[in-house]
This record gives C-alpha cells, structure tokens and sequence, in this order.
C-alpha cells in the first residue's frame, strides 16, 4: 500500500534520528513502530479480558478477602 505522509521538521528530525539509530531506513521504522503499537494494544486488551473475567468468575471470593 502506497501512502504519502507528511511530517513536521520535529519529527522528521527523530525519524531520521531512529532510523538512523536502527540502521534502517525510515519506512522499515515506521512500519516497526506500527507494528509494536498493534502488538502492545493487542495484548492490553487480551489481559483485561482475561483479568476481568478471572475476577468475575471469583467476585465472592474477592468479596470475602474484601471482607475479612
């Protein structure tokens, strides 16, 4: 997918900075932050779904610990 993007001189500059930090050129870093931000809400969501449903699932329990 072709896509044109537009930046300030700012982030160009830390582009340019991380590319060069990767030694990769800018879209490879752009593409790869893509990619970890995708990763990371992924996994935030799967845990609060199955941290919510362990918590459900025990809420007397939780309840009594609350209680004691």
């Amino acid at each position: 997918m072709a896509m044109n993007l537009r930046l300030t001189r700012e982030v160009g500059e830390k582009l340019d900075a991380l590319a060069a930090m990767d030694g990769a050129s800018k879209q490879q870093v752009i593409s790869n932050l893509i990619s970890e931000r995708f990763e990371r809400e992924t996994a935030r969501e799967f845990a609060e779904r199955e941290l919510s449903s362990f918590f459900n699932s025990r809420q007397d329990l939780m309840n009594r610990l609350r209680d004691a």
